[in-house]
């Protein structure tokens, strides 16, 4: 019994000493809260060039109050990563007070022992000179003694006068870098109480544009009418461009089947019957080609570039919450993409061109396929590629169109086959 008290005891000593490792290595490095400083700082100047491009129109708007919450959203954070520094500086700056004051002790223990050497050498010689001391030996023996103890007394003072002097110059360095980090600390916590005035009027900011839209609530539900009716328009042209190229492929491979058919004799009439189960399936049938193209598509979820370098998710994938009217929801087929005027549209994936459409509401359309993967570019204002022209991954393909509110947004679908896919999951985080 005593025995096992012992081992959890030890056990117990053991999990709270590494407990404080393990604390430690959640914490993130300043380097890396330097990285995400910069990061929001960089959201919140293109939510800023967003909003500046919005203000343009005299009365609020959907897309002014979607470019505000971006705004809050990247101060937020912006708060908590210099909240996280000023933390670790508090850490860093409690670790060099302790140092510095064990640097002090030890200075203070080094200066008594020194007092305690001299002391007893002094004692030793009683009053005699050094040279006094060393001849007044009762032999030869006890004289070479004596010199050898005067030579490693000597050597222990000049070593101890050296740790001194060693441990007053490591103090003064850490007493420096003490002010340094004070001073950081305090320039820190100005900058936080600045982002934190900055954030409280965005908030009332926002505040008075989404009580201005709450009164517009009639034209605000029109709005959305026509929306609905021009995603219905955009659905219906992506699924029957995606049924016309499954059938370009299905007769592909019938053709193809016909021709082994003739070649193999009967033997592959099994094959065929195949060939009509997989069209139920609404799979493609792909070449070898577009088969690697397709595995190389999926293999890049969560890699793949932005359609535009500059902007935000104004709008995300699926059904969503309206930002203003109370209880209603919007089924969003990808995800919009709030962004500066004239911004370029790039492909994100290499591909062929299959579609360049306009529909009502949603503008210019690109539609790419990546074998049985599909990207789909709305809202677009120019367009620079044609139907069946293959493109590059990051090739500009247009220009963003911005409506009649100031509102620059792109509406960027992923499909695979006729499976709608949430675009930011495809999408690198930025």
């Amino acid at each position: 019994m005593y025995r096992e008290g012992l081992k959890i005891s030890k056990l117990f000593v053991l999990i709270l000493l590494l407990a404080p490792l393990s604390l430690l290595a959640q914490k993130k490095s300043r380097a890396l809260l330097e990285k995400e400083k910069k990061d929001n700082l960089k959201r919140i100047e293109e939510a800023n060039k967003i909003l500046l491009e919005t203000r343009n129109k005299k009365e609020a708007t959907i897309g002014q109050l979607s470019a505000i919450h971006h705004k809050i959203v990247s101060r937020e954070r912006l708060i908590k990563s210099v909240t996280e520094e000023v933390e670790l500086l508090e850490e860093e700056i409690g670790e060099l007070e302790a140092r510095i004051q064990g640097l002090s002790d030890d200075i203070d223990s080094l200066k008594k022992e020194y007092a305690a050497m001299v002391y007893s050498a002094a004692k030793i010689n009683s009053g005699l000179s050094k040279l006094t001391y060393i001849f007044s030996a009762e032999s030869v023996s006890q004289m070479a003694m004596r010199v050898k103890y005067f030579q490693h007394y000597s050597q222990m003072r000049q070593e101890h006068l050296d740790q001194i002097e060693k441990k007053k110059t490591r103090l003064e360095y850490e007493r420096q870098k003490l002010v340094r980090k004070v001073a950081e600390k305090n320039r820190l916590i100005g900058v936080k109480t600045e982002e934190n005035n900055h954030l409280n009027d965005e908030k009332d900011e926002q505040k008075k544009v989404l009580e201005e839209l709450s009164e517009r609530e009639k034209s605000l539900r029109k709005e959305l009418e026509e929306r609905k009716k021009s995603i219905r328009k955009l659905e219906k042209l992506i699924t029957d461009m995606i049924a016309a190229e499954r059938e370009k492929a299905m007769k592909a491979a019938r053709a193809a089947a016909e021709k082994n058919k003739k070649n193999t004799g009967s033997k592959n009439s099994s094959k065929s019957s195949n060939s009509k189960d997989k069209k139920e399936e609404f799979k493609m049938e792909l070449t070898p080609e577009a088969k690697a193209l397709s595995g190389s598509f999926a293999n890049n979820e969560g890699k793949l570039p932005w359609p535009v370098l500059k902007g935000n998710i104004a709008q995300r994938f699926g059904k969503q919450a309206h930002p203003v009217l109370k209880g209603v929801y919007v089924d969003n087929l990808g995800v919009d993409i709030q962004t500066v005027k004239e911004e370029q549209v790039r492909a994100v994936f290499q591909g062929k061109v299959i579609t360049v459409a306009e529909v009502p509401g949603m503008n210019k359309v690109v539609m790419i396929q990546h074998g049985e993967y599909f990207t789909v570019y709305a809202k677009m204002k120019t367009v620079s590629v044609k139907v069946g022209e293959e493109v590059a991954s990051k090739q500009n393909i247009g220009t963003v169109y911005t409506d009649k509110d100031e509102v620059t947004q792109l509406q960027f679908q992923i499909w695979k086959n006729n499976i709608k896919l949430d675009p930011e999951e495809w999408l690198y985080k930025k």
